[in-house]
């Protein structure tokens, strides 16, 4: 088979579910919330098959007893005769004779009292059958179910998982790895994968551009079907894959380099023919074209999806002198508020400034706010370049929106209150501050790098009169409704920062210069979960109605610099 007829067939089998964030649906992968829900409306399907199985299994019982009589008898009847006489009914060895009397009124028996027992049974399990096809379908339309999308959705954020936190394929493909964050630990899966899903996972990874990975799971694909008991896949079948895959690996890698926006190759090449022009490329290079941090300055986007990765990896781009500036400190904003809880702030970055504020809400505030934005969340959106706001796989998310006016009770507007207090911003009235919004990240949950402040077209007719009244946004206040076991971590990618998830913390940073123009450098993104759930909840602070305690400064590029 031609290599371009094998890539045009890789593309054809997942190109048809690329479309993962369907404007007509909500999509379940992208949250893990629906993901748990998702675990109840398979045990109401359990259940209900559970009950037909009891029934009919006394079903089955009748109709097998029935036959299981009539290979007795025929059975008794071959070893009567010495296996060599013919029967009467027919002539054919081990068959029940009638000459007998009572043989004779038993056939009877059989073919009419036992018989409408049986067909009885038969009758009533086809019935069952439909019965609960009807009901389980019918279930499945009433509930909200994942569909094919979901299943393309959840294998790329896989290979994306592979890919950002260079899982060991020697492990992955068993449902091991380990995580990375603040705890190291090793997590499993309940069941490892089989061929054919290594080679769906390949396939998937090809078609997104991850050739480095789609050679590894189409390996592990072939290193599945070599196992006896693994005949999900033939080797047959997937070899052709593998050798496409490496093929235009390789092509990709002598004519592009090994890495770029929309494709990924390993250093060297597959082929060991190559490999030799490439070690000399390597030696003056270094591995990945021989990267050296590029902060607070303009990186392309290649180069903001490395930073983005190393430091979703938690390594530190940062000089020691840098670090070394910052510091923690213990925070009474102002004579009479949080005297009892100061704020315990710990600097992430000097410029942009970026803190972190430990132990800002309670586990009790947080599993309030997640179970109030629970029945509302939908798949998140997010600006398009044309302005609009659409779904797409740069954000896997869901979430909600919590206005403190419409809560019955007190918890959102203290919230926002205290939130005053710490930062010294307006952010209560609709004019000064947006409504909360809460997200939750699912398999792979992401965020790729962006700005908070929206309001980047020169044209000022292109927003809204109301837009201009609020100003963009100035401030950012995220606080943390959940830990994460594994990934998960804010990343700024020029200032070389990242901010691991701990429940009841909070993240801030300024979005914009004094004169209300953005800083580029406060530049951002969610890396992926790896492993557990992670819960967001955003609050945004708007320009215009802090004139009165935020002035403008004496140039367009003076910032604010501390709390």
């Amino acid at each position: 088979m031609k290599v371009a007829s094998l890539l045009l067939m890789l593309w054809a089998q997942v190109a048809w579910g690329q479309n993962f964030m369907s404007e007509a649906r909500e999509d379940m992968f992208s949250a893990t919330s629906k993901l748990e829900d998702l675990l109840n409306l398979e045990a109401e399907v359990v259940r209900m098959v559970e009950r037909y199985l009891e029934v009919a299994h006394q079903r089955i019982s009748t109709i097998r007893q029935y036959v299981t009589e009539y290979r007795r008898l025929s059975h008794a009847a071959g070893a009567a005769d010495g296996g060599g006489s013919k029967a009467a009914t027919g002539g054919s060895r081990g068959v029940v004779t009638v000459g007998h009397p009572v043989d004779a009124f038993l056939l009877l028996k059989r073919l009419t009292v036992e018989w409408a027992t049986v067909e009885d049974a038969m009758t009533r399990h086809a019935n069952a059958t439909h019965e609960l096809v009807t009901r389980v379908v019918t279930f499945r339309e009433r509930s909200t179910f994942p569909v094919m999308e979901d299943l393309h959705g959840a294998a790329v954020a896989l290979v994306r998982l592979q890919d950002t936190y260079r899982l060991n394929m020697t492990t992955l493909p068993a449902g091991t790895f380990t995580g990375v964050g603040t705890t190291r630990h090793e997590f499993h899966s309940s069941k490892p994968l089989n061929a054919r899903d290594c080679l769906f996972l390949g396939k998937h990874a090809f078609n997104k551009g991850y050739f480095d990975k789609a050679i590894e799971w189409f390996e592990a694909a072939m290193e599945r079907a070599n196992q006896k008991n693994d005949t999900s896949a033939p080797r047959d079948e997937i070899e052709p894959f593998l050798r496409a895959a490496v093929k235009v690996h390789d092509d990709l890698l002598e004519k592009r380099g090994s890495r770029g926006w929309d494709w990924r190759t390993k250093a060297a090449p597959t082929d060991e023919g190559l490999a030799g022009k490439h070690e000399n490329r390597e030696a003056a290079t270094g591995p990945y074209g021989g990267f050296v941090p590029k902060l607070f300055q303009v990186q392309s986007d290649e180069e903001e999806h490395e930073h983005y990765a190393r430091l979703c990896r938690g390594e530190r781009l940062r000089p020691e002198e840098v670090e070394s500036q910052l510091r923690c400190r213990v925070v009474v904003p102002a004579p009479g508020y949080l005297t009892l809880m100061p704020i315990n702030l710990e600097e992430m970055s000097l410029d942009p400034y970026i803190v972190v504020l430990h132990d800002f809400l309670t586990p009790r505030q947080t599993d309030a706010i997640i179970s109030r934005a629970k029945p509302k969340l939908a798949t998140s959106r997010h600006r398009s370049p044309d302005g609009g706001f659409i779904s797409s796989m740069v954000r896997t998310s869901k979430n909600a929106w919590l206005r403190e006016s419409l809560e019955s009770d007190d918890l959102l507007v203290n919230l926002t209150k205290k939130i005053e207090v710490a930062t010294s911003l307006h952010a209560l009235q609709p004019s000064a501050g947006e409504d909360y919004q809460v997200a939750n990240y699912g398999i792979g949950g992401l965020y790729v790098t962006h700005t908070d402040y929206l309001m980047i077209n020169p044209d000022p007719a292109s927003y809204s009169q109301w837009e201009h009244f609020l100003g963009d946004r100035f401030a950012t206040f995220m606080v943390y409704l959940s830990d994460v076991e594994a990934g998960g971590a804010t990343v700024f990618p020029r200032a070389g920062v990242t901010i691991w998830p701990k429940r009841g913390s909070a993240a801030f940073w300024w979005n914009l210069y004094r004169s209300g123009v953005g800083d580029e450098n406060t530049r951002h993104g969610g890396c992926p979960v790896l492993h557990g759930s992670k819960w967001i909840c955003n609050k945004w602070i708007h320009y215009n109605d802090q004139f009165q305690s935020h002035t403008c400064g004496l140039n367009s590029w003076d910032k604010l610099v501390s709390l």
